[in-house]
């Protein structure tokens, strides 16, 4: 390494507590022997070369050459990183043995030489100003690292079971605040049940919730609060199944049989014995754990499968009971600017139908400044309304009447000031809306490239979403309208054009925040350690390390929000969460799931399966592996996090301060509903979706991680099945689309297990055979994904279905598809 400059692998191997862990350990559990025992050598004459040596490795280095075994009072499990470290340089070190030595041969015996022998040698490598550099630089920091994610070491099994212990009374401590908070404000945690509207009233007695929340099932809950709440739920159920059917046999067969034959690879390291971590690299367990691997996979795929199938039928319910006028409307885009009008529009699906299937036409309207104004009018409105709660509750006082200052200077009554103010924003609404409606008659203008074709029957509405009305595969796009209430009116709006443009911007914006997010953790991690709090500085110590990945971790999925509202065209308020769900995701499997593979860069991640992507096997293979423990602890902190939700703390706060100005209704409807970037469905589906791919990543490495996430499922369905149907107010409802994406995302974790295990196997036994075996798992995933596409046609419903299936009669909807500030008088 000296002779190379790769001052990079010098401060890696010289690292705090490295070099005694290595030289604590026998050659034949690093490597095969004589290679070992030079190695272990070169690295104690690396140290006293460079000053880093001491007492204890020189005299270990010493017995390793003799060929005697070492002391092991600081023997530890090497962390995958380390052992592939050893393997990756070997032939560099050994280069330094022969230079060092004389190009002496044999078992290390030249090699360990009195290292004052060796030193000149190897100092003269190095100038004094170059030594200097290695000792004092700070190793690059990991994604892992920044992260805290720490490799397995002894210790670990106390610090689990001690973590394990707290997070488990934590949770109970926010159960019994949660269940006072439940009698004291009903309004915040049962007022669903208040409204008539919840599956059930649940029992009297603090523990009634639990039993209202088991007793729930999915056809009351998609009632209360749509289906799209109800397979949230159901993945919750679908967690658990998985886990079981996967976890029993990892658990009590591949567990045991990792303990007692693996060889006791792990020594004193109790948490490993369980894991793939005792296991010997010559063992032959190897060779039965492809079975295991085998076994995984089809039982995900499965289950998966199984999942879909039970969802299909109720996503052609929900579409058969999709109220009028969604359910015989379609959203149309990419209107050609000679029919961008309402009677133009109509005209158009006239000649292509005929006259007396055509219900009515509306096009998108233009209404940036109308709505400009009536935002206007609403905040005057709300100070007015504000002013006069504050004056009131001061007694009335017409003395002490609110009074502000104007811009010319002159103080004025606030009641008058405001109300002139909503008069006068009145009057500009009123004239906007007569310009639009008068414009809207002609074709262009305010008209935009969007509309909604409303016809007779359902029919006629599913035959126009199958059609192909010009070349153009862009003009006469034709789809499922979302709701009427939960239009995004103003995406709608946006020209064609400016639309492209600032779906460009999105995706850059997305894709920037993707690589930046590494270094804006540790650029908001150095800012905040460069402060200096005066008397607070000892409890600023503790918090400023982790600040930079706090900050990123709660703030990511309201700045991906952000982005998708600003720059996307959504159509849906619930689109917005959809899409937050897939790039959340994929943030989440890359910096949670993938965190000890990155490295400390993830654009050299990226160019490493770009460029090299064979080599992703060995990358995963020796570096995710020793990240188990940490996964281990990861799924017991969500039983917490979880439990947290429940006390619902921010609505609660929102709903105390609003009631001291507002009446208790007015303060309830304010403090609703939760963040929606967070507590959204597309985060929580996205983080559901980590823990389930969690599981099935590494329940083979470590069979326990399979049981943690099964009680995390159990805990998640407890604790939703109360919140959904019971405490949140009901959110607009895709019919499902957000459990098909978990589905499809299941795939993706599958084929990280795939490789991830094919690169064990391939690093670890002596036989490629085991890893060939493995190898096929992912043609089967692969494949099973595109029949899992083919096969489920879930978006719409088939027309066979809609002619020969189920009737039902569909509700109706009093809202029509025109825009709600044009439509008011």
């Amino acid at each position: 390494a000296i002779l190379a400059q790769d001052y990079t692998l010098i401060e890696q191997i010289l690292a705090p507590n490295r070099l005694p862990r290595l030289l604590a350990r026998r050659p034949s559990q690093v490597m095969a022997p004589p290679c070992g025992v030079r190695l272990l050598a070169a690295l104690a004459l690396l140290a006293a070369a460079l000053g880093h040596g001491t007492e204890k490795c020189t005299l270990d280095a010493r017995r390793l050459a003799a060929g005697e075994a070492c002391s092991h009072d600081h023997a530890l499990e090497a962390d995958a990183d380390e052992t592939a470290l050893l393997h990756q340089h070997t032939l560099l070190v050994d280069r330094l043995v022969k230079r060092t030595a004389g190009g002496a041969g044999g078992a290390g015996g030249a090699a360990a030489a009195e290292p004052a022998t060796a030193e000149p040698a190897t100092a003269e490598a190095l100038s004094p100003a170059r030594r200097s550099q290695i000792a004092t630089a700070a190793p690059q920091k990991t994604a892992a690292d920044i992260s805290g994610v720490k490799g397995n070491a002894h210790g670990d099994m106390a610090a689990f079971l001690s973590a394990m212990a707290s997070n488990s009374i934590t949770m109970a401590v926010i159960l019994c605040v949660f269940m006072f908070l439940r009698k004291m404000y009903p309004v915040i945690y049962s007022n669903n049940v208040l409204e008539g509207w919840a599956p059930m009233t649940p029992p009297e007695g603090i523990f009634g919730w639990i039993q209202a929340s088991w007793q729930t099932t999915n056809d009351q809950v998609e009632e209360a609060a749509g289906l799209d709440h109800a397979m949230l739920l159901e993945f919750s159920n679908l967690g658990m199944k998985i886990m079981f059917r996967i976890g029993a046999p990892l658990l009590f067969v591949l567990g045991p049989m990792h303990a007692f034959f693996g060889g006791n690879f792990a020594g004193d390291n109790h948490m490993s014995k369980l894991g793939f971590s005792n296991v010997e690299p010559n063992s032959w367990l190897h060779k039965a754990h492809p079975f295991f691997i085998w076994g995984v996979v089809i039982i995900v795929v499965k289950s998966i499968y199984d999942a879909q199938r039970a969802f299909l039928p109720r996503r052609f319910h929900w579409l058969r009971l999709m109220p009028e006028p969604r359910s015989t409307t379609v959203l149309v885009e990419g209107i050609p600017f000679d029919q961008r009008s309402d009677d133009e529009l109509r005209k158009f699906f006239e000649g292509m139908f005929s006259e007396d299937k055509v219900k009515s036409a509306y096009i998108v309207k233009d209404t940036a400044h109308l709505c400009g104004l009536i935002a206007s009018q609403k905040a005057a409105e709300n100070n007015l309304t504000e002013t006069v709660s504050r004056w009131e509750n001061a007694g009335k006082d017409e003395a002490n009447k609110p009074t502000m200052l104007t811009y010319t200077g002159h103080r004025v009554d606030c009641r008058a000031y405001y109300g002139l103010q909503i008069e006068e924003f009145q009057k500009r609404i009123q004239e906007e809306r007569t310009r639009i409606n008068t414009e809207a008659a002609f074709v262009g203008g305010v008209n935009g490239a969007c509309g909604f074709v409303n016809f007779h029957s359902r029919s006629d509405a599913a035959i126009a979403q199958r059609l192909d009305y010009t070349p153009d595969a862009e003009e006469w796009v034709v789809s499922n309208p979302p709701g009427p209430d939960s239009v995004r009116w103003r995406d709608l709006e946006d020209p064609p054009e400016h639309a492209s443009v600032e779906t460009v911007i999105g995706y850059a914006l997305v894709a920037g925040l993707y690589f930046a997010y590494l270094p804006l953790v540790i650029g908001i991690t150095n800012y905040a350690s460069m402060i200096n709090m005066g008397a607070f500085q000892s409890l600023w110590s503790g918090i400023a390390p982790s600040l930079g990945l706090t900050v990123m971790v709660s703030f990511l999925p309201t700045i991906l929000h952000l982005i998708f509202k600003s720059f996307f065209s959504l159509k849906d308020e619930a689109w917005a969460q959809y899409k937050l769900q897939n790039y959340y995701f994929w943030f989440q499997v890359t910096f949670v799931i993938l965190v000890t593979a990155i490295g400390g860069d993830v654009s050299d991640f990226a160019r490493t399966l770009a460029t090299s992507p064979f080599e992703v096997f060995v990358l995963f293979g020796k570096t995710m592996p020793s990240a188990t423990h940490f996964y281990m602890n990861f799924m017991v902190l969500q039983w917490v996090t979880h439990s947290l939700n429940l006390l619902r703390y921010v609505n609660l706060t929102k709903f105390l301060a609003f009631r001291k100005l507002f009446g208790d209704e007015d303060a309830r409807k304010m403090a609703e509903p939760e963040d929606q970037d967070y507590y959204g469905m597309g985060s929580r589906s996205a983080r559901w979706n980590t823990d389930m791919l969690i599981g099935i990543i590494y329940s083979t490495l470590c069979p326990p991680i399979a049981l943690l996430t099964f009680i995390n499922f159990a805990i998640v369905r407890l604790q939703y099945g109360y919140l959904i149907p019971f405490a949140e107010t009901k959110k607009s409802d895709l019919g499902g689309a957000f459990f098909v994406l978990q589905l499809e995302h299941m795939f993706v974790g599958l084929g990280i297990y795939c490789v991830l295990m094919i690169g064990v196997l391939y690093g670890r036994s002596t036989s490629p055979i085991p890893a060939g075996i493995c190898f096929p798992t992912i043609i089967y995933v692969v494949w099973s994904y595109k029949r899992f596409k083919s096969e489920f046609q879930w978006e719409k419903l088939p027309f066979s279905e809609l002619v020969n299936g189920e009737q039902v009669k569909p509700r109706k909807d009093a809202a029509e598809y025109v825009q709600i500030e044009l439509a008011e008088s």
